[in-house]
């Protein structure tokens, strides 16, 4: 790293905390990264200090926020699996072996991970995407080679070392038309990580390196090697990054704001500093004349312990003056005292405001979010509101989850075996219930049958609609059923319990769907 870098990052880390009357310093200096050994030695130096980074969050007004915002909406809402490309259902139900995959994919998010949730280790892999720029996963498999766990590695102890100087011969897993795989034979130059973390040092290999690797040395072992007991071998990782064209490591979309996360900083210890720290007294004391001893020791004392800080704003002294003896002055003359105001001299608000809030547009204009992801809601009316939430959604929070949504389908599921069913990340519930209602009944009117309605109410609802049993009428156009219904079609066709069957069903249907839209709002008038 260069220097000028170097001190620019270091420069944010503040050394004071004032706690009561008392000024307690206590240091936040960084002990000496632990990797330094290691640069130029098989471990490539990222292009910032890594634990510089994890900390700026904690000193910063408004960086915190973002991150908060795009940890929230992107990886906050939970997942679906959608049928994959030409998996069609069977009648009413998918065929046992569809559902069957489906089960397994599900229990293994929801138990790949013991001790936290599958949405949790998102989250917390974003906060380390979106705070250095970088995140890790280590992929866990038994001895079988399959999937069936995912730790969360903190970015900040994980660094990466160059890639092999020769290819690897492995395979890539290609889904065919009829979604079964069909594995590629390929070349990989792959790379290891290396972690330290309170003092031990671990190896790992990059996902989908097919070679056994030593997790204490990062050297590739013969098969004969790695039976040995005394042998550990690395684990995988997955490697997210926010790209950079000059070096392997990810970089924090916001680097280029950083200068102005450390003034916002010091403009705000410059204020707080004020309220223990002031010195401009609210009156000078204008003295014609002499003062007395006691006076000027009396003037030296309160400035020392009265004046400086937030107890002295409304102190009074009390000043005496002597006359100064001189036979030239005329008779009667006496030393005189004058108060004068300095309130003007006085900081009477915040410095710096438009400093710092042009600061925080800067940094929040890096992360392209609306001033409402970060609570700024004063100017905003419902209509601009919910024109905000859809750019951001379109422009910044939509885009990453597909990018997410491409390392599942395209890395894990592979390996996985999961044919028939494809990975997608939930987005916030749709709130706008006049255009929702006018979209359906357009698309009802063109034909939509009542199960693409039902896929469409799973996005909006963010949860999932079981089919019921028995509901071949799911397949139909719903505005072609219902005039069935009206024209009394199914008299014709159907023996009277039959259709009062039929129509108890789709009544029963009708009322889920009626709840289901009162309960998020929707305007049922439409």
């Amino acid at each position: 790293m260069a220097e000028s870098q170097e001190q620019a990052l270091q420069a944010t880390i503040y050394k004071a905390q004032v706690l009561g009357s008392n000024e307690v310093v206590t240091s936040n200096k960084l002990e000496e990264d632990p990797f330094t050994s290691l640069y130029g030695a098989g471990v490539i130096e990222p292009p910032y200090d890594l634990r510089v980074l994890t900390l700026l969050p904690e000193y910063s007004n408004i960086l915190s926020q973002c991150i908060d915002a795009m940890e929230t909406n992107i990886d906050g809402f939970g997942f679906i699996l959608e049928p994959a490309e030409g998996v069609k259902s069977n009648e009413d139900r998918f065929p046992e072996e569809v559902m069957a995959e489906k089960r397994r994919v599900i229990n293994f998010f929801k138990y790949c991970n013991f001790e936290e949730s599958f949405t949790k280790i998102r989250r917390k892999t974003r906060r380390d995407l979106e705070t250095t720029g970088n995140g890790y996963w280590e992929i866990l498999r038994n001895g079988k080679g399959e999937i069936v766990g995912i730790e969360h590695l903190e970015s900040y102890t994980m660094r990466l070392t160059p890639l092999d100087r020769e290819p690897t011969d492995t395979v890539f897993r290609v889904k065919t038309e009829n979604n079964t795989y069909e594995e590629i034979p390929y070349r990989k130059r792959f790379r290891r990580f290396i972690q330290i973390r309170d003092g031990k040092t671990v190896y790992f290999k990059e996902y989908g390196d097919p070679r056994l690797i030593d997790a204490k040395t990062g050297k590739v072992l013969t098969e004969e090697e790695a039976k040995r007991p005394d042998v550990v071998l690395a684990t995988e990782v997955i490697h997210f990054k926010i790209y950079s064209p000059r070096s392997p490591y990810g970089i924090p979309r916001w680097i280029g704001n950083i200068l102005a996360v450390r003034g916002s900083r010091q403009a705000e210890e410059v204020n707080y500093e004020y309220f223990d720290s002031k010195t401009v007294p609210p009156l000078a004391v204008l003295v014609s004349g002499r003062l007395a001893k006691e006076s000027v020791k009396r003037i030296e004392d309160y400035i020392k312990n009265n004046i400086k800080g937030r107890k002295g704003f409304h102190k009074i002294l009390v000043i005496e003056a002597e006359t100064i003896p001189n036979p030239m002055a005329p008779a009667g003359q006496k030393a005189g005292i004058e108060l004068k105001p300095l309130t003007d001299a006085q900081q009477k608000d915040a410095l710096f405001v438009n400093y710092d809030e042009k600061n925080q547009e800067k940094v929040r204009s890096s992360f392209r979010l609306p001033p409402i992801y970060i609570g700024k809601t004063t100017d905003y009316t419902r209509a601009t509101a919910e024109e905000s939430k859809r750019v951001a959604e379109e422009q910044v929070f939509g885009p990453e989850r597909d990018d997410f949504d491409f390392t599942i389908n395209r890395l894990l599921f592979p390996a996985m075996d999961v044919k028939y069913w494809e990975f997608k990340s939930l987005a916030p519930t749709v709130d706008n219930a006049k255009d929702m209602t006018d979209m359906l009944s357009v698309f009802v009117k063109a034909g939509m049958t009542t199960r693409e309605a039902r896929q469409i109410m799973e996005e909006i609802l963010n949860k999932e609609l079981l089919d019921p049993k028995d509901a071949d009428w799911l397949e139909e156009p719903l505005e072609v059923y219902l005039a069935k219904l009206r024209a009394g079609a199914m008299g014709a066709t159907m023996a009277p319990e039959e259709e009062a069957q039929a129509v108890k069903k789709f009544a029963s249907f009708l009322i889920d769907v009626r709840k289901r839209l009162e309960d998020h709002e929707f305007d049922l008038a439409q």
